[in-house]
């Protein structure tokens, strides 16, 4: 899915998992606009996809075939529970009258480099036209921010009284300098992969099913200058800004200079003006209608007349051109092979790796575990937090996670390069060949102790809110 950078600043779709500060009262389970309930308060429909589609934009723009249904239910999930933690810890907060002052909420958004001129000063009239351009009123920007900071603020507020004594430091160092061995199980998505020999039926069947994954619409990559008056200024600036966008094209097109370094003298696009006005790939479709007969119909290296935006006037340079091209099974046969391969060696390993997990959590051994999934169990050498796992490489940071570990205790799935771990501690001793300890680690160990208990003691709180409040979900519904 490409997104224009001119109707987009995509590090605020990124960020605001709220819908503006807007609250809103739980009704009862069969309320289409509810996706979850908690307390007496509510996660809207609206809610939920604004904090879900900037992240499903972002794995189709890394991953063109897009999620698997598996990885779509699960980051579903993730967001919803993120946006339930969130309204949880709002609530806490309005009960132990913690809020975010108007003092507080000034200072966050004077440092944020989006709304600041060229000296690096906080520049008004920027803000302003940069949230105008997202479809954003100051009010709504601003009451998204400070919930952002008020989250922030309670998980500061309940952590900082997670404490511990020196002994129990000392403790948890002697406990990180142990080693170890463990029981392991190794799932590889590759190996899964090379076992899937799908028919010709499954294969035509996938290529309908996911035939947007391989035709695609007219689509054109180009570069912009991008020219916008303040609010301070009016039409006259608008002819102005039309007048020099035109010079501009003037200056290419006779060979005086490169449509790149005029964007990154004069485009007023901050996002893409470090870039040359670089946007990239734009299908026919994605824009309105009078700005799609600007830009399409053009021939590599034409550049547009300037062309007026809702907030100021645009020239583009066409960089490259594809026609919209229409697929047919045998021409792509290969790669539909290859996805539908890979998407069905994604899912059998997520299942097992959830059904290995619910049978640790139920205090099966990985043994057993492994036995009736039909999976192979290793044990490892001895090894500690310093060491890595022998015959894994780069396994150095999962080492570390094991060290606090006890006997019969497992973590997974950890992943290392392309395949997942599973780890069953099945024996430690104290630590042999150990110099003293230093100071530099000391102080990683304090971290890392004051983390884990950070993260579980919140975990706890939250799974005990959510309980207390009868939280209940309806995404599916």
């Amino acid at each position: 899915m490409h997104v224009v950078l001119w109707f987009l600043v995509a590090v605020f779709v990124g960020s605001i998992f709220f819908v503006f500060g807007m609250k809103y009262t739980a009704g009862n389970k069969n309320d289409p606009n509810l996706v979850a309930k908690v307390g007496d308060d509510g996660v809207t429909r609206a809610e939920f996809n604004k904090a879900y589609q900037p992240l499903v934009e972002k794995i189709y723009a890394a991953k063109p075939e897009g999620p698997t249904a598996e990885e779509t239910q699960r980051l579903q999930q993730q967001v919803l529970d993120s946006l339930i933690d969130n309204l949880i810890l709002e609530s806490t907060a309005l009960k132990l009258n913690i809020s975010i002052s108007d003092e507080e909420l000034a200072a966050t958004i004077r440092r944020q480099p989006y709304f600041m001129d060229k000296s690096g000063n906080f520049d008004k009239d920027k803000y302003a036209q940069v949230l105008q351009m997202n479809n954003m009123t100051i009010d709504q920007f601003e009451a998204s921010q400070r919930q952002d900071l008020l989250v922030g603020k309670i998980r500061s507020v309940l952590l900082d009284g997670i404490l511990f004594t020196p002994g129990e430091l000392d403790n948890y160092i002697s406990l990180m300098n142990r080693d170890l061995k463990a029981a392991y199980v190794t799932l590889d998505e590759s190996a899964y992969e090379k076992n899937i020999k799908p028919t010709e039926d499954q294969l035509r069947e996938s290529y309908e099913n996911n035939r947007n994954q391989y035709d695609h619409p007219e689509k054109v990559k180009i570069r912009h200058i991008f020219l916008a008056p303040t609010q301070n200024e009016g039409f006259q600036n608008l002819e102005t800004a039309q007048k020099s966008l035109e010079d501009y094209r003037q200056q290419v097109l006779s060979g005086k200079a490169k449509f790149q370094d005029l964007a990154k003298k004069y485009s007023q696009d901050e996002q893409t003006k470090k870039l040359g006005g670089e946007i990239g790939w734009i299908e026919r479709g994605t824009l309105p209608k009078d700005m799609e007969d600007n830009i399409f119909g053009l021939k590599k290296g034409e550049i547009t007349k300037p062309f007026k935006l809702q907030n100021g006037y645009d020239i583009a340079q066409i960089e490259e051109y594809e026609s919209a091209y229409k697929s047919n099974f045998e021409e792509v046969k290969a790669k539909v092979e290859e996805q539908y391969r890979k998407q069905l060696a994604t899912e059998k390993m997520a299942s097992i790796s959830e059904q290995l997990a619910s049978k640790l959590k139920e205090k099966d051994s990985l043994d057993k575990a492994a036995k009736d999934l039909g999976l192979t169990v290793t044990t490892t050498d001895w090894f500690n937090r310093t060491s890595g796992i022998p015959h894994i490489s780069d396994s150095k940071e999962v080492a570390i996670e094991l060290a606090g570990l006890y006997p019969q205790e497992w973590k997974g799935p950890l992943p290392i390069h392309q395949k997942q771990y599973f780890f069953q501690i099945t024996d430690a001793r104290e630590g042999t060949n150990r110099k003293t300890i230093t100071d530099q680690e000391k102080t990683e160990i304090t971290q890392q102790m004051n983390y884990e208990r950070q993260q579980t003691w919140l975990q706890d709180f939250l799974t005990f809110q959510r309980k207390k409040l009868g939280v209940k979900t309806f995404l599916n519904g």
